[in-house]
């Protein structure tokens, strides 16, 4: 159950406070030490405080103030905050209707790191690098390097006297070149490895006609059981 299922009011500008162990599981694989990072929707400040904790020297803004003292006040998905470079940028992005937003901000910090190198890493649904309309995201996009999934689900807010509460399956999604992301432990072949498929979304006509004849086949089969 996500926390955008109708049967529950949407926080405004999806505002959602992240849980701090969610910066704990990042860390767990990449050092973060002394980087510079850049949380760009910074929101109540949780996320920005794990990063601090965890070694981080963090540049905090958002879009509005919401209680925590920013750095800047500004919109991430205008792409005009680039006097500086940063190591990494790595936040929680708001998804927006159909998620759009959240694309928006995977193509802005793609234009961050693209120049001066450096990573992006953003929490996101573990399903998020599925749909067809993002393969340029992350199986055509040469930056796009990991996935890590979390093996807890996020719990985004409490409901007072309601035992159900939102939560879905979320992952911290990678993009950076060569040996921007400063894994902890080497990142080898023997490694799991993110592939994709059907390749471009299209199989040729004749795996067409071969995955048919094979369901055909095997329905005809179970038919005569």
């Amino acid at each position: 159950m996500g926390k955008h299922e109708t049967s529950y009011a949407r926080v405004e500008k999806d505002a959602y406070n992240t849980p701090s162990w969610c910066i704990e599981a990042l860390s767990a694989h990449i050092d973060l030490t002394n980087l510079d990072v850049w949380e760009c929707a910074a929101g109540t400040g949780q996320m920005a405080e794990a990063l601090k904790a965890a070694g981080a020297k963090v540049h905090a803004t958002d879009i509005h103030r919401y209680g925590y003292k920013l750095d800047k006040v500004v919109d991430f998905t205008s792409g005009l905050h680039r006097a500086e470079r940063f190591d990494a940028i790595v936040t929680n992005p708001p998804y927006g209707p159909r998620a759009k937003l959240a694309e928006q901000f995977v193509e802005i910090g793609l234009q961050h790191i693209a120049p001066d190198g450096g990573f992006l890493a953003l929490l996101l649904p573990t399903d998020f690098d599925s749909a067809k309309t993002r393969s340029h995201l992350f199986g055509g996009c040469t930056h796009f390097a990991a996935k890590i999934i979390l093996t807890r689900c996020i719990v985004w807010f409490a409901i007072p006297g309601n035992d159900t509460r939102p939560k879905e399956n979320h992952g911290w999604f990678l993009w950076g070149a060569g040996s921007a992301i400063p894994w902890r432990q080497p990142v080898i072949r023997r490694q799991p490895v993110i592939r994709y498929a059907p390749v471009n979304h299209q199989l040729i006509p004749s795996q067409r006609r071969k995955i048919a004849s094979a369901i055909t086949l095997k329905t005809r089969e179970e038919t005569r059981k």
